[in-house]
């Protein structure tokens, strides 16, 4: 069967390309960016979209061509930069679904979410929902599926679970009563799979949900023991308190919480299992049975304890070029900064030049880092200078080496903690 899969560059995506290729299907992969897809699947078939623009049926027809089935697993958990829900999960999809009924590709499936049903509430469940409900009005032999958190090696909930439970304090919402319902990725991608064939599940929404729902709190513990760290340490924060606190990691880049993942686990993630299990004929892996199968592993360990290193160190970093910057200009005497200049036989304009240049330099550099789209030139950037400013230092004021402040040995750790946050930095 020829497949057109939307959003293959995700994690259930490739998954699922995976899983389909391995069972002899022909799938044209349809991501943002085809050469980085290429890097790991050098045979792949790819088309290049972008569902952030995407949003007429001309831009689609050519896309379909000599396609038999549609799979569209696109989907953003937050909004960061130019990504928008409405554009991503509501405009591209509806108008690939109407490509569909023009060019008269039947079968479609839609990766949509648990929650997005009547009782919706977070735009990211609303954009989910009217893309559902578009195309339950098309003319096409549909299939809607409704998956819960989604785990397995990869996931980024996965990831995020286990580095919570390796905090030496886990901050829970309440006390983690919360339920949930989450589901193993072999298992999603092999109910998609039996969709393809399967008729019984045309013109159904079906929720993909793993055997038994489980709080919060109880998963979190369930990791913390497989990574062999002992009892799980709570710390309990009242629901407002968390949705301020997920509103303020929203605003600070690409933080793994926000104000509205806060306000949907608050809701819960659970559904009844039988429609899966009546459905698909087979009853999907609990998580503890899943876990039980993969000892962790020292790499697990590392992972998850690094896990939130990269926003403390980019932060950190930044902090020390912003008010570096700051001295610079105005709250360390300038008479000051000009005698340590003069040491270096530097005066006069130039002096006054490369004291007030510099300044705005470092104060810049510091602010660039907030902006993921600079993060990795910016870094690159700040090694340069470094390097540039030990290796003048060294030759000018060899002496400041043995300087009790360490004002060019603290050079050394500020150039490793640079390099660990770019290394940090490749996806």
């Amino acid at each position: 069967m020829n497949i057109l899969l939307c959003g293959s560059n995700g994690f259930i995506g490739k998954n699922l390309y995976q899983y389909l290729t391995a069972n002899g299907h022909h799938v044209r992969a349809a991501v943002r960016n085809a050469e980085n897809f290429q890097r790991y699947y050098p045979e792949a078939d790819t088309v290049q979209v972008d569902f952030r623009r995407d949003h007429d049926i001309g831009s689609w027809l050519p896309r379909l061509e000599d396609i038999d089935l549609v799979i569209n697993a696109v989907g953003i958990i937050r909004e960061t930069g130019t990504q928008r829900f409405e554009d991503i999960h509501q405009n591209a999809p509806c108008s690939l679904f109407d490509a569909c009924v023009e060019a008269r590709v039947r079968r479609v499936i839609q990766i949509s979410a648990l929650g997005a049903d009547r009782h919706a509430e977070s735009n990211y469940h609303l954009s989910k929902r009217a893309a559902d409900r578009h195309l339950s009005k098309c003319d096409l032999d549909w299939t809607i599926l409704r998956p819960s958190i989604v785990y397995g090696p990869g996931a980024k909930s996965t990831e995020l679970f286990k580095a919570l439970a390796a905090l030496p304090l886990t901050p829970l919402v309440g006390h983690g009563e919360q339920l949930i319902q989450p589901i193993y990725i072999k298992d999603v991608a092999k109910a998609i799979s039996l969709c393809l064939e399967a008729d019984t599940t045309v013109h159904k929404h079906i929720d993909l949900v793993g055997p038994q729902s489980i709080s919060f709190a109880a998963l979190l513990s369930l990791h913390r023991n497989w990574l062999g760290l002992g009892a799980l340490r709570p710390l309990p924060i009242k629901y407002p308190v968390a949705l301020k606190l997920g509103k303020l990691a929203g605003k600070l880049g690409n933080a793994p919480v926000t104000e509205e993942t806060v306000a949907m686990l608050a809701r819960g993630n659970t559904s009844d299992v039988s429609a899966f299990v009546q459905a698909f004929k087979f009853t999907p892996r609990s998580p503890s049975d899943e876990l039980g199968q993969h000892p962790a592993q020292t790499a697990d360990r590392w992972y998850s304890s690094l896990f939130f290193m990269p926003w403390l160190l980019r932060w950190c970093i930044a902090l020390v070029w912003v008010v570096t910057g700051v001295c610079s200009l105005g709250i360390y005497p300038e008479s000051e900064s000009l005698k340590i200049l003069e040491q270096a036989g530097i005066t006069g304009a130039l002096a006054t030049l490369l004291l007030y240049g510099g300044g705005l330099v470092d104060l810049a550099i510091g602010l660039m880092m907030l902006f993921d789209r600079w993060i990795k030139s910016v870094l690159v950037i700040q090694l340069s200078i470094m390097m540039i400013y030990t290796l003048i230092i060294t030759g000018l004021l060899p002496e400041l080496w043995l300087h009790p402040f360490g004002p060019v040995t603290k050079n050394l750790p500020m150039a490793a903690a640079t390099l660990c946050l770019l290394a940090m930095t490749r996806k």
